[in-house]
């Protein structure tokens, strides 16, 4: 009977276990989000890749001169969609920089915001600042070959740009599907935000940016409806990218931050939520290291939770199998005691009747006092004519057969 229960008790143990293992890899995803923000920019860092640009006094220089070109992208590529599910991830940015023609009239030529595939670099034979470096010479109104979706901030007036300085959405081209002429201030050099979100519902893609009238900052915006995963692969890299030809500017990002939504929970995934991320407002305050110090905190209290459960589990196993082990312990004493009474050789066995009769059915005049196990009663057995005294068990009792068997036995070696 032992080796029988200690078997289906191993079995009840492990499957609640294997359950509660499962359950932890079920609740926590594979966390495909991104989240970061850097308020300057240092040599030493690992996380910004840089490609002919480069760290200076904390800013990203990414174009010091005439005919430059230069790229920082983050080091780590983004989940933009997933091919199981459709999903399609959310992502928004803030970022402050400068163009700064140094007081020259005429400057060139501009910078952009942009998602490429993992492993884009600076096009071989890209050489005219026209191109931001994004395209070749040839393939700037089709760049198939170098697929990119981008924000650009234009300040030089190629033959397919409007007049102006102007910011726009471009897709596989240098030519903007829709743009905006931008109030900018490139002879003073000052310092423009710019704020870019995509909504996965909507597949809108959102700009709010500063510009200059006088002295006065203002906003502006525009936005374009695009299915990103119709012109990008799943995963992506992401930053700057800015050129000059024989006009130019010094082109510079001094704080970026980031944050993305899209999770994979065993090939199923969905955004942790689409109406967190909206288009930004006339008085953006993006926060993305509040984000991601909330899915630290909610990842560290949903683990707490998971080991408290678990510890449940084993602890209410453990009492179940404690429990059944004394009252194995217990049954071996009865039978024990039971085959001491067939041999004559223990205490001598009364039934029920026969006691409740020698203590006057146990009345409470009769009773000579409370014990562990249970009330105590004055009896007379006729049997014996002799006085005797009855330990009558009581339901509330804190003791069990083991502890009754060894007081009998002690009792009748008396």
């Amino acid at each position: 009977m032992v080796v029988c229960y200690s078997g289906i008790h191993l079995q009840s143990l492990n499957r609640p276990l294997f359950m509660v293992t499962i359950f932890l890899f079920v609740i926590i995803p594979f966390a495909a989000s991104l989240s970061f923000n850097f308020n300057s920019f240092g040599p030493n860092d690992s996380n910004i890749t840089y490609e002919r640009a480069y760290p200076a006094n904390g800013v990203i220089q990414l174009t010091p001169n005439q005919h430059s070109i230069g790229r920082a992208t983050y080091s780590k590529p983004m989940q933009l969609w997933d091919n199981a599910s459709r999903n399609l991830t959310d992502f928004t940015t803030h970022f402050s920089f400068v163009i700064n023609s140094q007081n020259k009239t005429s400057y060139g030529d501009g910078m952009v915001f942009f998602l490429a595939p993992v492993g884009s670099k600076i096009p071989n034979n890209s050489t005219r600042g026209g191109n931001l470096g994004l395209t070749t010479d040839s393939s700037r109104l089709n760049s198939t070959d170098n697929p990119f979706v981008a924000v650009e901030f234009d300040i030089y007036q190629n033959h397919w740009d409007p007049e102006h300085d102007h910011v726009g959405i471009n897709i596989n081209s240098m030519q903007s599907v829709t743009n905006v002429t931008w109030s900018s201030s490139i002879l003073d050099g000052k310092k423009n935000d710019a704020w870019i979100s995509y909504d996965s519902s909507s597949t809108n893609l959102s700009v709010v940016f500063t510009g200059f009238r006088g002295n006065t900052s203002v906003q502006q915006n525009l936005h374009y409806l695009i299915d990103l995963r119709e012109h990008l692969p799943e995963q992506v890299t992401f930053g700057f990218s800015a050129a000059t030809g024989s006009l130019s500017a010094r082109h510079s990002i001094h704080s970026w931050n980031f944050s993305s939504s899209l999770q994979i929970i065993e090939n199923i995934t969905n955004p942790t939520d689409p109406g967190l991320v909206m288009p930004p407002s006339p008085n953006p305050d993006p926060n993305p290291a509040k984000n991601k110090a909330g899915l630290v905190v909610g990842l560290a209290v949903g683990g707490c939770v998971l080991v408290g459960v678990l510890g449940l589990v084993l602890f209410a196993f453990w009492k179940k199998k404690k429990r059944q082990e004394d009252e194995d312990q217990d049954l071996d004493f009865d039978v024990s005691m039971d085959n001491e009474f067939e041999r004559g050789t223990g205490p001598k066995k009364f039934s029920y009747n026969e006691l409740a009769r020698a203590a006057n059915n146990f009345v409470e005049e009769e009773k000579l006092g409370q014990g562990g196990f249970g009330g105590v009663y004055r009896g007379f057995l006729e049997e014996s004519n002799s006085y005797v005294a009855v330990k009558r068990v009581s339901r509330g009792s804190q003791q069990g057969i083991k502890e009754y068997a060894s007081e009998v036995k002690i009792i009748s070696r008396l």
